[in-house]
């Protein structure tokens, strides 16, 4: 099986559309505004009314002079990000990694509510413990509780909030112990911090504000371009990924020697989800342009239904085996779902497929990544783009 070593490439985000390929095969996807859209930007509202609320009534805040933590002793580092989504835990990767090269003696813990989270960041440098926050389920209040016991329990010479306006993150912010306590400095912020960085200096991707946070008080050069996500490698991990790959082909009739594997992953959820029709109208294409190529579908479960049962299909269970197997392909394509930031960490090209959020927020990060606006292109265009992009990367491979 062959797969890919790149160079850094770049391309625009929304390439022009060649005439003739826009609209003329249908099928664009538009962004969907249902029940759980509504429901979420109510709950967004909500909880900037009540950040709001709250900050009309916290003591003044400190503001966070460039270099202001730079003269001081840190041992112990707290990390709170509680979200349960996967990308959401996933960008807290290069933060993680710069406190490690920034502050090489310092233990850190990590409070996260992404239920595979000491899968995904426990392995990563300077990281001694992972502690996940409930998001559902039953006795959810005492789960809660004994995590919260367990961040009580330690006491830290920095806490970072990273989050722009989390509540879940605030609550943790203010009841650790911590001497030191980093944040934004914002119209929402209401738990005390003794170190706040205006809003209006942070960079707009989510992955790239926590590092800013970092290198501003510590005084630190800032350079986005050499920031990537990335969870580490794992010799026993490949080989076991190597494997998986290699049976999903062979199941279908390929051989794992000589196949171009091209990963992809169609079960995105709500407005982020491409549907079937879409994908097989993107395979079509992109075959005809590529037809050594062998799509192979990673699925969320082990018992959902490939988009075609002509496509190789396997289910990984965790984060770490799953970024594996996607670095057994040689290009992945996704929308905007955890498996795509998944697949950014990773040595492969990765292609995410943006239809409902912002890719300056939530783009992949690599030189080699490409983001394209699948609002505003037909499943043959996507395609098209996709393929030429694969091209570059290979032709820059050393």
């Amino acid at each position: 099986m062959a797969a890919e070593g790149t160079q850094p490439f770049q391309q625009p985000l929304v390439p022009t559309t060649a005439p003739g390929l826009r609209g003329a095969e249908g099928d664009v996807p538009r962004s969907r505004r249902g029940l759980a859209g509504t429901l979420k930007h109510m709950r967004i509202a909500a909880r900037a009314h009540l950040g709001r609320f709250l900050a009309m009534h916290r003591r003044s805040q400190h503001l966070c002079p460039r270099g202001a933590l730079a003269s001081e002793h840190i041992t112990s580092v707290l990390v709170c990000r509680v979200n349960a989504r996967m990308g959401n835990a996933l960008f807290l990767t290069p933060l993680i990694h710069e406190l490690h090269e920034l502050l090489p003696e310092a233990t850190i813990d990590v409070v996260s509510t992404y239920p595979q989270a000491q899968d995904l960041l426990g392995h990563l440098p300077g990281v001694r413990a992972v502690i996940v926050f409930p998001y559902k389920g039953v006795q959810i209040v005492w789960r809660y509780l004994a995590a919260l016991a367990r961040v009580r329990r330690q006491r830290y010479d920095l806490v970072i909030d990273p989050m722009l306006n989390s509540t879940s993150s605030r609550i943790v912010l203010w009841l650790c112990r911590a001497r030191l306590r980093l944040g934004v400095a914002s119209e929402h912020q209401w738990a005390p911090l003794t170190h706040g960085v205006p809003q209006v200096l942070l960079p707009a991707h989510r992955a790239l504000q926590p590092v800013f946070l970092l290198h501003w008080a510590l005084g630190a050069e800032h350079a986005p371009a050499r920031l990537q996500l990335s969870i580490g490698d794992g010799a026993s991990e490949e080989v076991e990924a190597r494997a998986l790959v290699h049976r999903a082909l062979e199941r279908h009739g390929n051989d794992p020697s000589s196949a171009w594997p091209v990963g992809f992953f169609g079960y995105a959820t709500g407005a982020k989800r491409l549907g079937r029709e879409h994908w097989l109208k993107f395979w079509t294409s992109f075959l005809e342009l590529a037809p050594e190529v062998v799509p192979v579908e990673f699925l969320p479960t082990p018992h959902a239904t490939p988009m075609s049962p002509s496509f190789a299909a396997l289910h990984v269970p965790t984060p770490r085996r799953l970024a594996a197997a996607i670095g057994q392909t040689c290009m992945f394509v996704c929308a905007d779902t955890g498996p795509m930031h998944l697949a950014s960490s990773t040595a492969m090209p990765t292609v995410a497929l943006f239809c409902a959020s912002d890719p300056v927020l939530y783009g992949p990060l690599k030189s080699c990544d490409l983001a394209l606006d699948a609002t505003h292109h037909s499943p043959a265009m996507l395609a098209r783009l996709c393929y030429e992009h694969w091209q570059h990367c290979r032709a820059r491979r050393p």
